[in-house]
């Protein structure tokens, strides 16, 4: 099992690397996008932080794609909007076509007609969590298409993710391991990623509130008061996989994905770390009893692991 790394910092990837780093994806931002389809027209999730989460141009990534391919490692590049138009998709072809080139091991895709212009142009495609792959019908459906491999949704149980994995066992498949949570389900909000605050769960987040009772005890109010401390600053604030390291590389997972286009490079390089160095302590365990006695923690574990609210696999503690 690799460890898949956003990459932001063209400064850092030997640092990357030499953290334990495998795979890479990475996405781009392009004025001639926006120009033609608007600012709201997204090329990826994380296309409405502008440069901030997509710090270069098509051009440049096209050169990082190369280096880090002279280097040895696998890059993926995204294009996993919630939604594209028609006239998108035949604008993305000419994408396809210079990744292709450039020697991608896969796009980054969410909707079966990506599949389909991928497997025409003869890049590998690679299933997003945005469409929402939670059970072996629709695992079946992507694999039967020719897709390379399945990012499986962060609210997976583990026993959900290795039943996915037996039902369709020929593509590859991917999970969640560290950093930024999600509330809800990607595949099934539609709010957008922007500054501006229109994904849903940061704009009720920082939404004011008004308190509204059936019955105005000091209970019930105590009690949803407490729930929504807890949702708003506990729940998936920083999350984390690590104690299901042991049953993915059991499983055989190709890849554990850290969430963060746009996080410092420095707190990457940390979590690259950790997970590689649970990897390889869970290949040399004979079970999980084991290796979950011996794993490596979080430096917060305090907080991280209280309650299993930053849990993405909380079954295996709790």
């Amino acid at each position: 099992m690799k460890v898949l790394a956003p990459l932001n910092n063209l400064e850092h990837i030997d640092d990357y690397m030499e953290a334990g780093a495998g795979e890479f994806y990475i996405g781009f931002f392009d004025k001639e996008w926006s120009d033609t389809f608007g600012d709201f027209a997204d090329i990826n999730r994380m296309s409405g932080f502008k440069e901030i989460s997509n710090p270069y141009d098509l051009d440049t990534v096209l050169q990082i794609v190369k280096a880090i391919k002279a280097k040895g490692k696998e890059v993926y590049i995204t294009f996993n909007s919630s939604i594209y138009s028609d006239e998108q998709l035949v604008f993305m072809k000419r994408y396809f076509e210079r990744v292709k080139e450039a020697g991608v091991d896969g796009v980054i895709v969410s909707c079966i007609e990506q599949v389909i212009l991928a497997r025409e142009i003869g890049v590998p495609s690679v299933i997003s969590t945005i469409s929402g792959v939670y059970n072996k019908d629709i695992a079946t459906f992507y694999q039967e298409k020719g897709t390379k491999r399945i990012i499986l949704p962060r609210d997976l149980a583990i026993a959900e993710i290795e039943a996915i994995k037996k039902a369709a066992p020929e593509a590859e498949y991917e999970i969640f391991m560290m950093r930024n949570g999600c509330t809800f389900s990607d595949s099934n909000c539609l709010g957008l990623h922007r500054k501006e605050r229109c994904s849903i769960c940061s704009s009720i987040k920082h939404a004011g509130k008004e308190l509204r009772l059936k019955n105005n005890d000091f209970h019930s109010k105590n009690t949803a008061e407490l729930n929504d401390m807890i949702y708003n600053n506990s729940f998936h604030n920083y999350a984390c996989g690590l104690c299901g390291i042991y049953d993915f590389v059991e499983m055989g997972i190709a890849a554990c994905k850290i969430v963060g286009r746009s996080d410092e490079w420095q707190y990457i390089c940390k979590d690259i770390k950790i997970i590689k160095d649970n990897i390889d302590l869970a290949k040399r365990c004979g079970s999980k009893e084991e290796y979950l006695d011996q794993m490596h923690f979080p430096e917060d574990r305090v907080m991280m692991c209280k309650l299993g609210l930053s849990c993405y696999y909380p079954e295996i503690r709790f």
